[in-house]
This record gives structure tokens, sequence and C-alpha cells, in this order.
């Protein structure tokens, strides 16, 4: 096991977790707005105001929320055709340098979005349309969600070089444990 104390690691668990069943309400809610909107139109000749822009900003959540997630069970698509003969502690190795590349990358992002918040917050501004949406939320929850991966990522580069100097995958992916 890692040199993560195993309270933080519970903590940070259930913060994903959470995380994962927001994402799907919100995919819930997405499903609702569509749906209110096609019978809106069909019913009343009037489709729900803004439901196109809408769905476009709650699918920020649905995609950014779960990734803290699938990173914890190793769930990213990825091709082994040429690491799968590789021993352990260079499949280790490669795990911290690639989170630790996507640390850098998606916490680039994640930094400018949030950013630019207090500014957007101030000035008022807000995607054009009949309900006037703030611009702000979404980019709350997709800082939030980068921050949450981000330290998962910083998470899997620990356990990462931890393999890679001990040869132990004491943190194995799902898949190798029978769960999928």
């Amino acid at each position: 096991m890692t040199a993560i104390p195993r309270g933080l690691r519970r903590a940070q668990s259930l913060i994903e977790d959470a995380a994962l069943v927001m994402a799907g309400i919100v995919l819930l809610a997405m499903g609702g707005i569509v749906v209110a909107s096609i019978l809106g139109r069909v019913l009343f000749l009037r489709p729900l105001p803004d439901d196109l822009l809408m769905v476009g900003l709650l699918n920020v959540a649905v995609i950014t929320l779960p990734l803290a997630y699938v990173e914890r069970l190793r769930g990213h698509i990825t091709v082994t055709v040429t690491t799968d003969w590789l021993g352990t502690r260079v499949k280790g190795a490669l795990r911290a340098f690639g989170a630790f590349a996507m640390a850098i990358f998606f916490g680039g992002i994640g930094f400018m979005i949030v950013r630019r918040m207090p500014d957007e917050i101030a000035k008022g501004a807000y995607y054009d349309g009949v309900l006037q949406i703030p611009t702000w939320p979404m980019k709350a929850v997709f800082g939030f969600a980068i921050t949450l991966f981000f330290l998962r990522l910083l998470v899997s580069i620990a356990q990462g070089l931890h393999t890679a100097v001990t040869g132990r995958d004491e943190d194995a992916p799902a898949s190798a444990h029978g769960e999928v």
C-alpha cells in the first residue's frame, strides 16, 4: 500500500462516488429536459426555451464528474499491445508518467477555466438566450470535477511510483480482480 493514509483514501473515494451519482442525476435531468422540450413542441408547438443550451451545459457535468472514479478503477481506454510484455516495475513507471502527463494537461485546462470565473461573476456574464443562463455555474462544476480528477491522478502517480520501486502492484485495476 502506498504512503497515503487509509482515511484520506476512503474520503476521496466517497467524494468520487458522490460525483458519479451526481453525474447520473444530471444525466437523468438532461433526459427530462429533452422529453419536456419534445412534449412541449408536439403538444403546445412551443419547446422549452434554451433546451439545447441547457443540455449542452449539463454535458459538462456528465462528462467530467465521473473522471476521478474512472481513474480510480483504471477504466480509461488503453492500448496495451506493446506494454503487456513489460515487467511490473516498468508498467508502474509508465502509469506514473501517464498520470503525470494527464495531471499537467487537465490541471492546466481546469486552472485556466476557473481563473476566469471571478471576472465572469463580477461582470454577470451569461449565455445568449431567453433564460440568460449565467456562465459561471458549469465552470464551477468543471473546476470541481477537474480538481477531483487531478487529486486522483496524484494518487495514481504515487501508486505507479510505488509499483515501479517495489515491483508490487497492490492497487491493480478492477479488471484484474474480475470486477467490471
